[in-house]
């Protein structure tokens, strides 16, 4: 059997799709130690995950390098996060890092990554359910550290921005064991205050730090709400459900106080702008009934009212003349068509016993011409009837002749049976049934 000549290329690009396109291994948490590290020049991370049974080749790119907050050092206990594929130059297999953390904190990863999973299946995340921010937001609620940056940013930057608005502040703990339930309480009470929208934020940290933002119950309760939430927490790399699930994600408390509020500054120029427009609308459109009062004044009748009613008045003595006529000449035409009626009536009284004549007339000379046909029609008859009984075979069969049929056949030669052949002779008052013994041809 002949087989397939693959080339090295088909054979690794082979290798790379099916790699690639295997979901399992597109995002998968690995844990090892790190060895033959090297730092290019490029930003670029290449090193060694190994075990004490095997090891594989691993590269992080500088963009997801610059956000690791630690330099990886030769025998660290790490966990990666990475997908599998093939390096096709080398045709050697390697895992693709995307993050890296110490060991010791790889549980929390690990439960962040199946909590994550479990609330994104029942679609707690869809954009479908988020709701859009307003526009001027008149009542804004914060919740965040008592005291700190975040909290000290997130008000700066409300003032500067937009002074309008009612600002309340819930304090809570944004950090440790009892951390999840105050928000809990706080987002609860921020949403029975039915306020425009409800900002969540706090400054950056480590995963233990920042833990208290991926409970479940939290994130629960920030999908339930009625109110608009947007979350501010940690810096630009750190992600927490609680940022998934709002309906609005700022990289940083600053940033998500600047999202969730116009510029004071240019919602006055769009007024001033719209108040130019409108002045301007109304000004031409004042204009416009100014023009329009003048034509207006110019009329005629402003000038001289009795003319209208002249004109009303000629108008309705025409009207009246004309229906005067037109009553005569419905009168006139009354008598016309009445005239014409009895005319009419006479026209087909005379019409009728004209016709009623003539009607019997053609009836007496149809009878008979019926009359005629029909005792012409019988003589013919009769006369095929008697031609057709003279032409009969069974005239024949009455002078002692008979018919000789095979398989409902007749039979006009002696070539068409044979010796012992069963046949039938119609005589004239009955069917005789033979067999041939013998012929003879004359």
């Amino acid at each position: 059997m002949s087989q397939y000549l693959y080339t090295v290329s088909t054979l690794v690009r082979y290798l790379k799709d099916s790699l690639d396109q295997d979901i399992n291994l597109r995002t998968i948490l690995l844990q090892g130690e790190i060895s033959n590290f090297t730092n290019h020049r490029s930003g670029h991370w290449y090193f060694t995950l190994k075990d004490a049974k095997a090891r594989i080749s691993c590269v992080m790119f500088a963009s997801h390098a610059c956000r690791c907050s630690f330099l990886p050092q030769e025998g660290m206990q790490v966990i990666v996060k990475a997908s599998l594929s093939v390096y096709e130059a080398q045709g050697s297999v390697q895992l693709y890092v995307s993050s890296i953390q110490m060991d010791g904190i790889g549980d929390l990863y690990l439960r962040y990554e199946q909590l994550k999973r479990k609330l994104m299946q029942e679609g707690i995340f869809d954009s479908a359910h988020k709701k859009p921010l307003p526009l001027y937001p008149m009542h804004i609620v914060l919740i965040s550290a008592k005291e700190g940056a975040a909290i000290h940013d997130m008000r700066q930057t409300l003032k500067r921005r937009w002074p309008l608005a009612k600002v309340t502040f819930l304090p809570s703990l944004v950090q440790g064991k009892e951390a999840a339930a105050q928000l809990i309480e706080n987002v609860k009470k921020a949403d029975a205050l039915c306020p425009d929208v409800i900002l969540i934020g706090r400054g950056g940290g480590s995963i233990e730090d920042l833990w208290c933002f991926n409970d479940e119950a939290l994130a629960r309760c920030v999908y339930a709400c009625e109110s608009v939430i947007v979350s501010g927490v940690g810096h630009e790399s750190d992600t927490t459900l609680i940022d998934y699930v709002a309906d609005a994600r700022a990289a940083t408390p600053t940033a998500a106080a600047e999202l969730v509020t116009p510029d004071q500054y240019e919602v006055a120029q769009l007024l001033q702008l719209q108040r130019q427009r409108l002045y301007q609308a109304v000004n031409a459109h004042l204009m416009q009934a100014k023009r329009r009062h003048a034509h207006l004044c110019n009329h005629r009748y402003i000038q001289q009212p009795s003319l209208y009613v002249q004109e009303a008045t000629m108008r309705l003595s025409m009207l009246s003349r004309q229906l005067e006529q037109g009553s005569v000449l419905l009168h006139t035409k009354r008598a016309q068509l009445e005239h014409q009626r009895q005319t009419l009536i006479l026209l087909a009284q005379a019409f009728i016993k004209k016709t009623d004549g003539e009607t019997m007339q053609i009836r007496r000379s149809l009878h008979q011409g019926i009359k005629k046909n029909l005792e012409h029609q019988q003589k013919n008859f009769l006369k095929q009837a008697a031609l057709l009984d003279a032409y009969s075979p069974l005239k024949i069969l009455q002078r002692g002749y008979g018919v000789l049929y095979a398989q409902e056949h007749v039979i006009k030669s002696i070539r068409e049976v044979a010796p012992h052949d069963t046949v039938k002779i119609r005589m004239q008052d009955g069917i005789l049934h033979a067999d041939i013994k013998q012929k003879e041809e004359l």
